[in-house]
């Protein structure tokens, strides 16, 4: 499930609350790859704690329609397109995810996932979604350099075995990023954020059982305790913040909604530090200096 979904006209806001809800969505959302590292610590398997997120996040939604009075289109472009977009935005990068944070610090996960801005650039300017301006082009430059501080030095990460687990959370952001560009290009017209939302959840989770029971990862839910109250926080904290982040773009609008990626970020890192007693190398500091850097530049200059 990635933020970079919609995209509507600012209404107008007041600047205060505009920036509370940028700041507050931001920290819950950064707060998520915490709760899904205590949560892993359990022994769940991925595609488990996939499919359980994926129906939390569909009855959540599947509520907020019906009080909204929608209804879910089920045409056949709207059932491909839900298709498409629940294997590129949940079923398989939540998969990847989860096994990530097994092996990753939440600092260094949550730096790499906010490259989704980025690689959603790439590949759209093929397409010509986006245009290849020289600063956003820079961006990308910043961003590249940014994960080779990464993975290249010895000493960037805590154990330098880690580096090769690095990748998973790089396909995670590439499969958000692919999402993203289906969404700009292919979203069936007349399809609000939320409609796709739960579309594209009821998909994942139609794909996501077969595996989970072929598997046999289904999580066991006999003893329910803390970790599992971690990873299903989580899973409401992902749906509510999406929830918000649209609010926030139609009051805000896209450009100032883009910041939130920041605030994720930095409170990922930070969360992981004050929770978990992580700690990071000058390395990996100049990397998320890199990439903010980075994100400033190839963020949309207009709403």
């Amino acid at each position: 499930m990635s933020a970079g979904l919609i995209a509507a006209p600012a209404t107008g806001a007041r600047p205060a609350l505009l920036w509370v809800a940028m700041l507050g969505i931001g920290a819950a959302w950064g707060s998520t790859q915490l709760l899904a590292k205590i949560g892993m610590a359990a022994g769940h398997h991925p595609v488990g704690v996939t499919f359980w997120q994926a129906l939390i996040g569909l009855v959540i939604l599947t509520i907020a329609m019906r009080l909204t009075g929608r209804r879910l289109p089920l045409g056949r472009r709207h059932l491909a397109f839900y298709a498409v977009c629940g294997l590129l935005g949940t079923a398989l990068p939540s998969t990847l995810s989860y096994e990530g944070i097994r092996h990753l610090p939440v600092g260094v996960q949550s730096i790499v996932l906010s490259t989704v801005p980025m690689m959603t650039l790439v590949l759209a300017l093929p397409l010509r979604i986006e245009r290849a301006e020289p600063l956003r082009v820079l961006g990308l430059g910043l961003g590249l350099a940014a994960m080779l501080l990464l993975v290249g030095p010895e000493a960037s990460l805590p154990d330098p075995s880690q580096a090769a687990w690095v990748v998973l959370p790089v396909l995670v952001a590439l499969s958000y990023s692919a999402e993203n560009v289906v969404i700009a290009r292919w979203m069936p017209p007349g399809t609000d954020p939320v409609q796709a939302m739960c579309g594209l959840l009821l998909a994942a989770t139609l794909m996501v059982a077969p595996t989970m029971l072929a598997l046999g990862a289904t999580p066991d839910l006999s003893d329910f305790g803390w970790r599992e109250g971690a990873l299903l926080a989580s899973a409401v904290l992902n749906v509510g913040c999406y929830l918000g982040f649209v609010w926030l773009i139609a009051n805000g609008g896209a450009v100032f909604a883009a910041q939130t990626a920041y605030v994720v970020t930095g409170s990922g890192v930070a969360l992981g530090m004050m929770v978990l007693g992580e700690r990071h190398s000058p390395w990996v500091w100049a990397a998320l200096g890199l990439l903010f850097a980075g994100l400033a530049l190839v963020r949309p200059r207009r709403a």
